[in-house]
């Protein structure tokens, strides 16, 4: 009788230590002061020494009611690098201290003169970010203005017009979307960085890159950085200078391990954040793309053009949905462009490859004078013979490269 209590004694002395090891590790396996786990940088790039540099200080000021990481052993990085009008651009880490206390550590300033919108600036601002705050795991979010695909200067200042068609009258909403005077990404002194450049700068993967600026949200852009990220979030309309809601953000980029889901609830707090406005302000667009499928993508895409160039060029574009306001003729919606010249079967196939492309996908009834009817996430280029110009800078893209959709 006494051996069967000390046997029942010693089983739960055994069940209890497992139980205390078990829960001692999970306690541990995610605490801050875990050196083994991986830490986080968000790096938050912006490029406000234009029209809109108060909206850029709104958006920080909007950061810091959000979720902030704690200071730690091995913490996690928010980092914020601004360039402001007639000011010194600064890289600054915001963290929490062990009070709780915000804290703003500026880790590099910059000279005056530093031009943003440089494809070596950007990457040696990613670079310093790196060697001062290491991290292993990297998201960027790009703030300025931006116009997709298009080489420098060309969407404000086309080298080719269509004979038919007016000069854009003044934009009424010039001063609420991130597209005014803007150019490929970023905008500084009349300077722009051109996609491709984009690519070459990055010096690390990222498992996101998001894009708070207009226009972006193209398959062109997308098949460009497929190999420098997981995920694309952005916009194939205008963005509203008012931005991405960066309060609610931060604690889904950080705090969620699952990428994909942390990043659809991102943009959908988006919508639902231009969603619940009204008039002009209820106006959004965005898109989560998983760039491991866009191979697969461009493959459908380019069985489609081979098979119907006679087609293509028979399309009337004004018919497909457009993305873009007044002349700025060059942001449509694949999917719709897709339906007028595939075959049943090759459509079929094209839509299979969309969805496992763009995972999340959400847009308003309108966007300011664009009546939204059909929204597949990503927009694209319909070739005009009338811009040589542009076509031939086509062909140099990664997506042309890959698809043949202008020869």
């Amino acid at each position: 009788m006494n051996s069967r209590k000390d046997y029942t004694y010693r089983v739960r002395c055994i069940i209890t230590f497992v139980a205390l090891f078990v829960a001692l590790f999970a306690v541990t396996s995610c605490h801050p002061e875990d050196k083994n786990r991986d830490n986080r940088s968000v790096i938050i790039y912006i490029a406000a020494n234009n029209s809109i540099s108060s909206y850029a200080e709104d958006c920080i000021e909007e950061l810091k009611k959000g979720y902030i990481p704690s200071n730690g052993t091995k913490p996690d990085y928010l980092i914020v690098y601004v360039k402001y009008p007639s000011s010194a651009p600064t890289l600054t880490r915001y963290y929490l201290n062990d009070n709780q206390e915000l804290c703003e550590d500026i880790l590099f300033t910059y000279p005056t003169s530093q031009n943003s919108a440089d494809a070596d600036v950007l990457e040696q601002v990613l670079n310093d970010a790196e060697s001062a705050c290491p991290a292993d795991l990297h998201g960027l979010i790009l703030w300025s203005h931006a116009s997709g695909w298009l080489p420098q200067g060309y969407y404000d200042n086309p080298i080719e017009q269509l004979q038919n068609l007016e000069r854009a009258p003044y934009d009424p909403y010039s001063l609420i979307v991130k597209s005014d005077q803007s150019k490929s990404f970023a905008e500084d002194n009349y300077s722009q960085i051109e996609i491709p450049a984009l690519s070459a700068a990055l010096p690390q993967h990222y498992e996101f890159i998001l894009f708070d600026c207009c226009l972006m949200g193209t398959i062109e852009v997308a098949y460009e950085l497929k190999d420098n990220c997981d995920y694309l979030l952005f916009s194939p309309t205008e963005i509203l200078a008012e931005s991405f809601p960066y309060a609610t953000m931060m604690d889904k980029l950080f705090n969620y391990e699952n990428r994909a889901y942390a990043l659809q609830k991102v943009c959908n707090d988006y919508y639902d954040y231009y969603q619940a406005k009204t008039g002009n302000s209820q106006s959004a667009t965005v898109s989560l793309v998983r760039t491991s499928a866009l191979d697969y993508l461009a493959s459908t895409c380019a069985t489609v053009y081979d098979n119907n160039r006679s087609k293509m060029s028979t399309v009337d574009a004004s018919s497909v949905q457009p993305y873009f306001r007044y002349q700025k003729h060059w942001f449509y919606d694949l999917d719709d462009y897709i339906s007028r010249i595939a075959s049943t079967q090759e459509y079929a196939n094209f839509t299979t490859a969309l969805n496992n492309a763009v995972i999340y996908k959400a847009a308003t009834a309108k966007f300011l004078s664009i009546e939204i009817k059909k929204y597949s996430g990503l927009g694209t280029y319909i070739p005009n013979p009338d811009y040589q110009y542009l076509n031939n800078y086509y062909k140099s893209l990664k997506w042309n490269q890959a698809t043949k959709m202008v020869e």
